[in-house]
């Protein structure tokens, strides 16, 4: 059975040889366990690891960008004009938002005059190739969000007072936003049909509760999310929807709108409990992930490593609906012995 079947029967719930397993790491991580394997690319250390690895693909911006500032020397900007510089942190780098195109936008006209994407002028014809390179391997989409896109053009602070004071501009904002999203999902699945998911990440929780109501989210995003679900079950493409943090009530209205696969279950959050999750939603959502990664992965032994990933697959793989995932980017603190752990265990 190839990974990609064991990965697609899984989702449809049919009969696997065993249980997937999928890596989420950074860069740093990705490089330390090739130099450990002795392996020099990606498609080899996912077989030196025995991983079923969803691969993600993507068609790159060829439009222009807007760049309403001068640059810092490591500073770029993507297809929305946000602004991003690498920002260090122990032991790696991520990029981080360094410049938000409308932040200082004070009326909803004033979005009619921005430097929007261009839907068409994305690498559509790139995606074919990018997955026959992953070929036997599950292929997925990237990157579908609203709220995410919209916070890195206005930043979090004034999205999130927008939803109290400028319901209006955000509207048009999101709508804007989810218009080209949408336009994008159809013309990638056009290009390149054999894509197996697409990826909409928008996170909506912190570590102790939702960054912001459900009825504000029912409000300003439910019928957005609502169209990229219904396009991409139209296209017959399955949704893997990703949001970190508690944000039970949010995540109960995305598996009532027909989110496919469920990620990262960071089950230390209040009411993101795995036995909850599973007897609320695991008729309805495959889940992505729940191997804990704040102290298990990084701190804990090999034998903590080992149990946690026995005690996820028996709760959320009863029966089974369940893809053996990091709850999030493998970190470089990350012990190799524990990495190998994960992925060589025995279930």
């Amino acid at each position: 059975m190839t990974s990609r079947i064991r990965i697609l029967n899984t989702v449809d719930r049919k009969t696997v040889d065993r249980v997937p397993r999928d890596i989420w790491m950074t860069d740093e991580v990705s490089v330390s366990l090739k130099e450990y394997l002795g392996v020099d690319n990606d498609l080899d250390l996912y077989d030196a690891l025995n991983i079923d690895k969803i691969c993600w693909v993507q068609a790159a911006y060829t439009g222009e960008v807007p760049v309403l500032k001068m640059p810092a020397e490591d500073e770029t900007f993507n297809e929305w004009g946000t602004g991003l510089r690498p920002k260090p942190y122990d032991g790696g780098v991520y990029l981080e938002n360094s410049f938000y195109p409308i932040k200082t936008f004070e009326t909803s006209g004033e979005l009619e005059n921005f430097i929007w994407p261009d839907s068409n002028l994305f690498n559509y014809s790139s995606l074919p190739k990018q997955v026959e390179e992953f070929h036997g391997r599950a292929t997925m989409l990237s990157f579908i969000a609203l709220f995410e896109v919209y916070s890195g053009m206005r930043s979090l602070d004034e999205a999130l007072m927008d939803l109290y004071l400028n319901p209006i501009f955000l509207h048009k904002a999101l709508e804007r936003i989810a218009d080209i999203q949408i336009d994008y999902i159809k013309r990638a699945i056009a290009a390149s049909p054999e894509i197996d998911f697409i990826y909409y990440s928008d996170d909506m929780g912190m570590q102790d509760r939702q960054m912001f109501s459900t009825e504000l989210w029912e409000k300003f995003l439910k019928p957005h999310v609502k169209r990229i679900i219904e396009t991409a079950h139209s296209l017959n493409k399955k949704v893997f929807y990703h949001s970190d943090g508690s944000a039970f009530y949010i995540i109960r209205e995305l598996v009532e709108l027909g989110i496919d696969i469920l990620n990262p279950i960071q089950y230390v959050c209040p009411g993101m409990e795995r036995e909850r999750l599973k007897r609320e939603f695991g008729r309805d959502v495959i889940f992505h992930g729940a191997i804990e990664n704040q102290k298990i992965l990084p701190f804990g032994t090999v034998e903590d490593v080992e149990r946690e990933v026995h005690e996820c697959n028996r709760i959320l793989g009863k029966n089974g609906g369940y893809i053996i995932a990091p709850c999030h980017n493998l970190q470089p603190n990350t012990p190799l012995e524990n990495i190998l752990a994960l992925y060589r265990g025995e279930l």
